[in-house]
């Protein structure tokens, strides 16, 4: 399968309202986020992450922490799959999560049929 280059873009809107949809869980007032880890605000965080990531076919595991690691096995097992993983909570200075920001790569492998790189 070959895919053109102007296929490989990942959708802008989708994505900030991604965001815009995570950062509704621990809200501030002054427009920040916080949500802590093992709290339930980080709770609610993971499992609406998890819920995307689910929808996108993805495997999803969670270690006892929290951190979220997200697979798009490949068709061939002898191949490394497709992996992601951090953590959903946030902090002081930054919202935006390292999972956050890979899950829409992910999403796209999976609509895309790419299955490993």
């Amino acid at each position: 399968m070959t895919i053109q280059s102007t296929e490989l873009r990942i959708n802008g809107e989708r994505l900030w309202q991604s965001l815009m949809d995570l950062a509704q869980i621990g809200a501030t007032p002054k427009g920040g986020v916080k949500r802590l880890a093992l709290t339930d605000l980080d709770r609610q965080g993971r499992d609406l992450v998890v819920s995307w990531a689910r929808d996108a076919g993805l495997q999803v595991t969670i270690d006892q922490i929290g951190n979220v690691f997200m697979r798009r096995p490949g068709r061939n097992p002898s191949r490394a799959p497709i992996v992601a993983g951090s953590h959903i909570l946030s902090r002081p200075a930054a919202n935006l999560t390292a999972i956050t920001a890979f899950l829409p790569h992910l999403k796209w492998c999976a609509r895309s049929m790419i299955t490993q790189l």
